[in-house]
């Protein structure tokens, strides 16, 4: 190779190489959290009283010592949901599903995710290590009540924490999970997301913010996969998803359902963007919700 081929490769290197650190600052460092994204209508408003009368702040610190914290509503009895948000979101913008199974009977817990609301951590894992922090929080339920059995939920960021979580060893107290509007894969979820924001022509740089993930955090893009989570799943899963979203492509979660080799479900909404299936098709939805936990909770 000449001098001038390898300045020319060298130069390139150099270009990905800021571009992929500028993209994962960007992207994946903790930022302000979004504005609370629910409507102001009768179901926010008595999610609203309902959390403020009875939520109560919860830490726990995981083993890379963050802390982190989570607000749990007690209920009678021992069904339990812990609810995960989306990304840049936090945990009480949960609290209308949290009011939604609180009156189903469970327990809820509802984490800030690492690098989201007044939990510790300065970036987003997308998922793959916040799966840790979850199970974390199985045992910290466990604790406090050895006959819990628990229920896990989450929608967008939060629905692929719950498939990369269900991937994992858990313990017999888990017993369903319900993903809404999650993503097969980090990797094929920054192909969607720049494909939107920029009709793919910083796609070529993917590979590369790839590898600077894998070098500064440890995993690659197609390492965080919620797709071959969902292989090892031995718990029941409900894939629900939008037919109109255009942040997660719906065609996503036909593989998830596909790979899944467990007991599943799935229900997809027509007209649903992202996250808006239960706002949509509400006596669908909780209608499906409802038999799927009854089918598998006491099991």
């Amino acid at each position: 190779m000449g001098k001038k081929a390898l300045f020319a490769a060298a130069l390139a290197a150099g270009a990905a190489a800021v571009v992929s650190n500028a993209v994962l600052n960007d992207t994946l460092r903790r930022r302000p959290p979004n504005k609370d994204p629910l409507p102001d209508d009768e179901e926010t408003r008595a999610a609203t009283v309902w959390f403020k009368k009875y939520a109560k702040r919860v830490t726990y610190r995981n083993p890379e010592n963050m802390r982190l914290t989570a607000w749990f509503i007690p209920h009678k009895g021992h069904r339990y949901a812990i609810i995960c948000h989306g990304y840049g979101s936090r945990a009480e913008c949960m609290r209308h599903r949290g009011k939604s199974f609180y009156d189903l009977g469970f327990n809820i817990l509802m984490p800030n995710a690492r690098a989201h609301g007044d939990s510790a951590g300065d970036w987003i894992g997308m998922g793959w290590p916040e799966r840790k922090d979850i199970i974390g929080w199985i045992y910290e339920v466990i604790r406090r009540d050895k006959d819990a059995h628990i229920l896990l939920y989450g929608e967008s960021m939060g629905a692929a924490t719950v498939m990369m979580t269900a991937g994992e060893q858990l313990p017999p107290q888990v017993k369903l999970a319900i993903e809404d509007c999650g993503y097969t894969s980090v990797w094929d979820q920054a192909k969607a997301a720049v494909k939107d924001l920029y009709g793919g022509a910083m796609g070529v740089f993917i590979p590369a913010v790839s590898l600077a993930s894998k070098v500064k955090f440890g995993y690659s893009f197609r390492e965080a996969s919620a797709l071959n989570q969902i292989r090892r799943c031995k718990i029941p899963v409900l894939f629900i998803h939008g037919e109109a979203d255009a942040l997660v492509p719906c065609a996503m979660v036909y593989r998830l359902y596909e790979a899944a080799n467990c007991d599943k479900q799935l229900l997809t909404v027509p007209g649903a963007g992202h996250c808006l299936s239960a706002s949509v098709a509400p006596k669908l939805y909780w209608s499906a919700v409802r038999s799927f936990i009854e089918r598998y909770i006491d099991r």
